[in-house]
């Protein structure tokens, strides 16, 4: 019988949050300390000697695992210039497809973390499987990968030996999860109490906000479509837009398609849908009044479409987010 400690190798980009990396191993490490016997050996892979963080911090990285994988998770670098984070994960998916295929002959547990969904998408793992993904990627990921059954509502998602989640710290959901799946249940309940960890959430929709209200823009089409959306939101349709660009409706749905990657049926009920999302954070209006406010005229319609596209109902959705 082998009796060594399972072994998790993760993958370390060119660049990458620190505090991410460096909970796993916390996580880790407090299960052999329960334990009091190794149960978890663990080690960071890059393409490169040493591999820094976004701040300069720098991680003692190896070339290619020293045994065989049980485990293994990719992380991705953080961005929100969505075109250049894309041509970065798309490079470094390149040089992640070794060791992700090296994973597979071993029969580990695969798990992506952040934008790092895109190396599994690109190894074909995630066909026809469920997956999620930071939730400022999901429209240029459904839009690459359409075989994959997206869910970005989600943190966290397992289909089989594989995982995806979201941004940030949805880091913590997934090493709360494998350490679980693992067969380390009693430890894991431990760790959360001595890392002192939130709550598990599992929605996170209700962190999504528009990344132009942060980024400088260089777009005038859409700055003009934004600053109509902020002000006319109710009148907002095809006929509406046309006439306020002085666009056809053939020319404007080019536009949509060519800039935006969406059309603009699409675009429009996003945009109706982040206004209920922020009336139902930042005010105490009822269902029926944010649904009139934003352009709807049913408010059972209006719940529905927004637990379809959010993954929670209204009166949910206001309580999770404050």
């Amino acid at each position: 019988m082998d009796n060594r400690p399972l072994h998790a190798v993760i993958w370390l980009p060119s660049t990458f949050y620190s505090a991410v990396a460096a909970t796993l191993v916390e996580m880790f490490e407090l299960v052999n300390t329960i334990r009091g016997a190794p149960a978890i050996s663990f080690e960071f892979v890059a393409r490169q000697a040493d591999a820094t963080t976004t701040r300069g911090i720098s991680f003692h990285t190896s070339r290619e695992p020293s045994q065989r994988m049980d485990l293994l998770i990719l992380l991705a670098m953080p961005g929100m210039q969505i075109p250049e984070l894309v041509a970065a994960l798309e490079e470094e998916s390149r040089h992640a497809a070794p060791l992700i295929a090296s994973a597979q002959r071993d029969g580990a547990i695969i798990a992506a973390h952040c934008g790092a969904g895109y190396f599994l998408a690109d190894a074909g793992l995630l066909d026809r499987k469920r997956a999620t993904i930071s939730w400022w990627l999901k429209t240029d990921a459904q839009r690459r990968f359409p075989k994959v059954r997206w869910d970005a509502s989600r943190v966290l998602i397992g289909d089989g030996r594989i995982y995806t989640c979201g941004g940030g710290f949805s880091g913590l959901e997934l090493g709360k999860a494998l350490l679980r799946d693992l067969g380390f249940a009693r430890e894991e309940r431990l760790v959360r109490k001595l890392l002192v960890l939130p709550p598990s959430r599992q929605i996170q929709t209700p962190y999504e906000f528009p990344l132009t209200d942060l980024l400088p823009s260089q777009e005038p089409f859409r700055d003009r479509l934004e600053a109509l959306s902020r002000t006319q939101l109710g009148a907002l349709d095809l006929a509406f837009l046309g006439s306020q660009l002085g666009l056809s409706p053939r020319t404007l749905a080019r536009r949509f398609s060519d800039e935006l990657h969406t059309t603009p049926g699409r675009w429009i009920q996003d945009r109706r849908l982040e206004a209920a999302k922020t009336l139902l954070e930042r005010t105490k209006l009822g269902i029926s009044e944010i649904c009139y406010q934003v352009g709807y005229r049913d408010t059972a319609s209006f719940s529905r479409l927004f637990s379809r596209a959010v993954g929670l109902p209204p009166g949910e959705y206001r309580r999770q987010s404050q």
